[in-house]
C-alpha cells in the first residue's frame, strides 16, 4: 500500500536526517485535497516540540531531501504540512494490479479465529433485530478472511434455561394444557402452530424432552430458513449443552478454583470477578439450586474454543443487551488463557420505521418483523446495504420506505447502478469495435480520481481487520458509485481517440472488477442490468 512505503521512507528519513526515533505509524500519511496533491502528513507540526523549531522550516527540510520513486512532487503547505504528488507511472502500476486479489493481504496468515454471531436462543422467528448482528459479522468474517485469517462463523445456542421453559408454558397455555395467564411470555402464530403440531408429544413427554423438542423445531422451521434468506452460512451450531454433558463445564470450574477465583456462599457457588478487574466484584455462576447462571456455560463454551479446538482468537459480535455481560466472561476466561484473545464487536439497537413512524416489535406479544418478510419485501441486498451503512455504534432507524425505493435515493441501487451502467458501457465499445487496452495509457486527472478511490480498499480491509467497523465498506461502496457516475459523465468515452477511449475502458472495466470485490465482501450479489 501506497501509504505504508511513504510512511517507512519518511520514517527512515526523519531518524537518520533528525536523529529521531519515530515509528512509521506516526508518520500518517493520509489522502487530501486534490488541489494539494495526493496525500499529506502533519508530522513536522508533532516534531515542532522535540526539536524546538518551526514546523514550517522542518517540513521544508524534509520536503527538500525526500526521495521516492513513486513521488513526483513534494510540497509544504500551511503551518508545515507535507504533501505530495505521486508519477502518473504509479497510478497506472495501481490498475494494473487490480484483480479479484488484489484487496488480500496476510495479515492473520496461520491464525484461526472463530465469529460467533446472532446466536439468538431458538424461542421463536428471527427477527430484524438479530439481522443487524447477523449481516456484521458476516461481513467482518468475510473481511477476516481477505486478510489471510482461517475463520470459522459459529452459532451458539441453548435449549434450556428460564426463556426456554417460559416458551414451553406459553405453548402448553396455547395447546389448553395449563390455564391462561396475563403473565404468559410468548403469543404469536408460530406458537399456536407448534402447539397444534406437538398436541400428541405435549401430553406424553417429560418437559426436558418438549424443550429440545421445540428448539429443534424452531431451529429448523424458523431460525435456519432466515440465516439462508440472509446470505450467511454457518459452520459450526454449538448447542450449550455440549459443554454441560461432557464434562468441560465441572473441569473449568475446578480450574477456577485453582485459581482461587471460585467460593461457596449460601449453597451457591460464586466468581470472584473483583479479582479479575470486574467493577461488580462477586457473580453467582451456579445458583443454590445447582442450575448455572448464563456466565458459567459461557465460560466452559470459551474453553472449548481455546482449549479444545484451539482457535487463536475469538470475536463475538454481541448487540446492546449483552455488550455489559462481556467483560466478566473476558476476564475469566483470559484468567484460563492468558495466550488468547477473546474480542468483542459490538452494535446498538435497529429499528424499522414505516412513513416516518417506529413499527413496534414483541417476540413475547407474537408482534415482530422476521427476517423472512423483510429480505422478501426489499431483497437480501438492500437489507445489507443499508444495515451496513450506518456505524454499528449508532442506533438505528431502517425506513422502509427509503428500502422499496428504487432510485439513487436508496444506497443500493446507486451502487448497483454504477456497476450495471459500467457493464452496459463496455458492451456497447464492443459493439462499436472498441476493447479494454491491455495496458493504460496516459492518464488525466479524471481517470486518477477513479483510481484512487478503487486503490483504497486494500488499506480500508486492514484497518476493519482491526477495529471491526463493516460500515466503511459500504460507506465506501457508496463513494466510490459517486466517483463512478462523476467519471462517466465527464467524458463520451466511445466518441474519444482510440487510444484514450481504451485507456478509459480499461479503467472502467478495473471498476467493475474492484467493485465486483467490493461487493463480494459485503455479501451483496453484482447484477449487470438493472
Amino acid at each position: 500500500m501506497v501509504t505504508q512505503k511513504l510512511n517507512n521512507e519518511l520514517a527512515e528519513l526523519i531518524t537518520s536526517s533528525l536523529d529521531l526515533d519515530i515509528t512509521p505509524d506516526q508518520i500518517g500519511f493520509m489522502p487530501v485535497e486534490e488541489q494539494f496533491g495526493d496525500f499529506g502528513t502533519s508530522v513536522a507540526l508533532q516534531l515542532a516540540g522535540p526539536l524546538k523549531q518551526n514546523p514550517r522550516e522542518i517540513a521544508q527540510q524534509l520536503a527538500d531531501s525526500f526521495k521516492s520513486e513513486a513521488v513526483d512532487k513534494v510540497e509544504i503547505a500551511g503551518a508545515g504540512y507535507i504533501n505530495v504528488t505521486l508519477k502518473p507511472e504509479f497510478w497506472q502500476g495501481v490498475l494494473s494490479d487490480v484483480s479479484l486479489d488484489y484487496a488480500k493481504n496476510s495479515l492473520g496468515r496461520g491464525k484461526k479465529v472463530q465469529v460467533e454471531f446472532i446466536s439468538a436462543n431458538p424461542t421463536g422467528p428471527t427477527t430484524i433485530g438479530n439481522a443487524r448482528g447477523g449481516f456484521i459479522g458476516d461481513v467482518l468474517s468475510n473481511v477476516l478472511s481477505q486478510s489471510g485469517y482461517q475463520v470459522t462463523r459459529e452459532y451458539y445456542f441453548n435449549n434450556a434455561g428460564t426463556q426456554i421453559s417460559k416458551l414451553l408454558e406459553s405453548i402448553k397455555m396455547q395447546a389448553g394444557l395449563l390455564p391462561e395467564s396475563d403473565e404468559r411470555q410468548y403469543r404469536g402464530s408460530y406458537v399456536e402452530k407448534i402447539a397444534t403440531n406437538l398436541k400428541v408429544e405435549l401430553s406424553n413427554k417429560s418437559d426436558d424432552e418438549l424443550k429440545e423438542l421445540i428448539t429443534n423445531h424452531i431451529l429448523a422451521e424458523y431460525i435456519e430458513p432466515a440465516v439462508k434468506a440472509m446470505g450467511i452460512t454457518f459452520d459450526v451450531w454449538f448447542n450449550e449443552k455440549t459443554v454441560l454433558e461432557d464434562g468441560s463445564f465441572d473441569a473449568v470450574i475446578e480450574k477456577l478454583k485453582g485459581l482461587d477465583l471460585v467460593f461457596e456462599r449460601d449453597g451457591a457457588v460464586w466468581l470472584n470477578t473483583g479479582k479479575l478487574g470486574d467493577e461488580r466484584e462477586e457473580r453467582v455462576i451456579i445458583k443454590s439450586n445447582g442450575d448455572p447462571t448464563y456466565m458459567a456455560p459461557d465460560i466452559a463454551y470459551h474453553a472449548n474454543i481455546f482449549g479444545t479446538r484451539e482457535f487463536d482468537y475469538a470475536i463475538k459480535v454481541l448487540g446492546p443487551d449483552h455488550i455489559a455481560q462481556f467483560p466478566s466472561v473476558k476476564a475469566a476466561v483470559m484468567a484460563l488463557y492468558p495466550d488468547k484473545d477473546l474480542r468483542m464487536a459490538s452494535y446498538q439497537w435497529l429499528r424499522l420505521v414505516r412513513d416516518g413512524k417506529e413499527v413496534k416489535v414483541s417476540k413475547r406479544l407474537g408482534q415482530f418483523v422476521t427476517v423472512q418478510d423483510l429480505v422478501q419485501q426489499v431483497g437480501v441486498g438492500v437489507a445489507r446495504m443499508l444495515i451496513l451503512m450506518r456505524s454499528p455504534n449508532s442506533p438505528m432507524d431502517f425506513d422502509l420506505d427509503l428500502a422499496t425505493q428504487q432510485s439513487n435515493e436508496n444506497p443500493y441501487y446507486y451502487v448497483m447502478y454504477s456497476y450495471a451502467r459500467a457493464h452496459s458501457l463496455l458492451k456497447k465499445a464492443k459493439g462499436v469495435g472498441l476493447e479494454p487496452a491491455a495496458q493504460p495509457g496516459a492518464l488525466d486527472a479524471h481517470d486518477i480520481r477513479l483510481i484512487k478511490a478503487i486503490n483504497q480498499l486494500p488499506g480500508v480491509l486492514c484497518e476493519i481487520a482491526e477495529d471491526y467497523q463493516v460500515h466503511k465498506l459500504a460507506f465506501m461502496a457508496h463513494e466510490w458509485a459517486q466517483a463512478f457516475h462523476d467519471y462517466y459523465e465527464s467524458a463520451k468515452i466511445v466518441d474519444l481517440p482510440k487510444e484514450q477511449a481504451e485507456t478509459k475502458l480499461l479503467i472502467i472495466k478495473k471498476y467493475q472488477v474492484a467493485l465486483g470485490v467490493l461487493l463480494g465482501i459485503l455479501g451483496i450479489e453484482a447484477v449487470e442490468s438493472m
